[in-house]
């Protein structure tokens, strides 16, 4: 009994010693030229700021639900952060020059400071317009480059653990398959060459791809991104085999290749945010939609989406505008009634509405006398008042150049929806909508219905 008892003690005590894996990660750091609240920690099912107190600093614990990949926003600056429950993680961030100042310390620094300079090295490797204008094959060499310059950068990297080094392994390979499932829409883009077909064996690379691994998609940011690209890709390919939209089309692949489920859902509504259109096929659209078990958060916010596009279908009047036009004057929707009115809703901080700007000009140029209003109208702020002005001089913007009277939350603007520019409307003499998500000036099909009208 006595040596019952004192084996007993020594399990006893030997459990009292048995170290527990904390559940959370403990987050500190600086910011210098700090312009926002908080820190932002989100991503894998979590979000949480981290204010940041008048002396730049900020600390807290994070409840990570798993360890992995999240990301770390400061404003508008963002990057990619590795953490793990248990860990100490440090940081330093200068917002004037985010991504070059960011330098980490702690448990994780050596796999946070390569994911710093992985940024880096992704700004220099890679200019999106010039890799993308490249021929095919000159192309594939380009991009297999990059992805072994950042294989080299990983394999160089001391200190990381090995489940990093795998996970960023796998990582970099979605990031380098969304690459090549981009090439299609992004040459087309960049070359302007509309007709762009692949060679057939292009996409042989892909073939053995899961694109229903729900784990890699909750965890891994760049197998997310891939599965959005693949999905599109061959909701176009359906689109054109069917003869139906293309908001149909990806409602369609989804629902064939994604179990029901939260991810279904958020993949759905990702693309419905934007991608639900007002035209003859929205009540199909949100028809299906309704059917793939949406969850109870989604739902009303794609139902007040949806409710607001069907006042904006074919034929319906227009919302009206009346803001102050380049000359100093003002212009309304009512000035323009007996013309044709072709939209563009841009700002000059816009990378995509000052790509569009060249052929817009052409198409004010080729149309000039017709009955057709050419109307731009920027959203952007207040404060960049006189950058507007200055660019409509510099860049001799024709037709009606205006700006709204509140950017985003204008009144128009508002009403057509609009969350994401540039955006072109179409609009009868009569003032009636023809298209509240017309094609962009380079588009070729922009000028078959212009003609078909005037």
């Amino acid at each position: 009994m006595k040596n019952l008892l004192l084996l007993l003690v020594a399990i006893s005590l030997f459990s009292c010693q048995e170290e527990v894996k904390p559940t959370y990660t403990l987050f500190n750091g600086t910011v210098e030229n700090n312009n926002a609240k908080a820190v932002k920690i989100f991503g894998n099912d979590f979000d949480k700021d981290l204010t940041i107190s008048e002396n730049g600093t900020f600390g807290d614990t994070l409840k990570i639900p798993n360890d992995g990949f999240y990301t770390l926003r400061v404003g508008r600056e963002s990057s990619p952060i590795y953490l793990t429950k248990g860990a100490i993680v440090g940081v330093t961030i200068n917002v004037k020059e985010f991504d070059e100042s960011l330098i980490y310390t702690g448990n994780l620094s050596n796999e946070n400071n390569y994911l710093a300079a992985k940024y880096l090295l992704s700004e220099k490797g890679m200019e999106i317009d010039k890799m993308y204008s490249l021929p095919e094959t000159d192309f594939l060499v380009e991009v297999n480059k990059l992805n072994d310059s950042y294989k080299s950068l990983l394999n160089a990297t001391e200190g990381a653990s090995g489940e990093f080094k795998t996970e960023e392994s796998k990582e970099l390979e979605y990031a380098h398959l969304n690459n090549i499932e981009n090439y299609k829409d992004y040459h087309r883009y960049f070359a302007k060459d509309n007709e762009f077909e692949v060679s057939k064996s292009f996409y042989d690379v892909l073939k053995d791809v899961n694109y229903s691994d729900m784990k890699a998609y909750n965890s891994s940011k760049a197998y997310k991104s891939l599965l959005e690209t693949h999905f599109y890709r061959i909701a176009n390919v359906v689109k054109e085999k069917e003869g139906i939209s293309e908001a149909m089309a990806y409602l369609q692949v989804i629902n064939d290749n994604i179990p029901n489920g939260k991810e279904k859902d958020e993949l759905m509504t990702n693309y419905l945010r934007y991608g639900m259109k007002a035209d003859n096929s929205l009540e199909e659209v949100f028809t299906l939609y309704k059917t793939t078990n949406p969850t109870s958060e989604n739902l009303p916010k794609l139902t007040k989406r949806y409710e607001l596009l069907k006042t904006l279908t074919p034929g319906k009047a227009s919302p009206t505008f009346k803001y102050e036009n380049h000359k100093g004057d003002e212009t309304s929707l009512a000035d323009l009634k007996g013309k044709v009115v072709y939209i563009d809703v841009w700002a000059t901080w816009c990378g995509p509405c000052k790509r569009e700007i060249p052929f817009l000009k052409e198409l004010d140029k080729d149309y000039h006398g017709k009955n057709i209003a050419f109307v731009s109208i920027s959203i952007d702020e207040k404060k960049n008042y006189e950058a507007w002005r200055t660019m409509v001089t510099e860049k001799e913007l024709g037709g009606y150049q205006l700006m709204a009277d509140n950017d985003w939350k204008s009144k128009f603007v508002e009403d057509y929806g609009i969350k994401g520019i540039p955006r072109f409307l179409l609009i009868d003499a009569d003032g009636n909508i023809i298209n509240s998500d017309a094609p962009r000036p380079s588009s070729p099909e922009i000028r078959k219905v212009i003609d078909g009208l005037i």
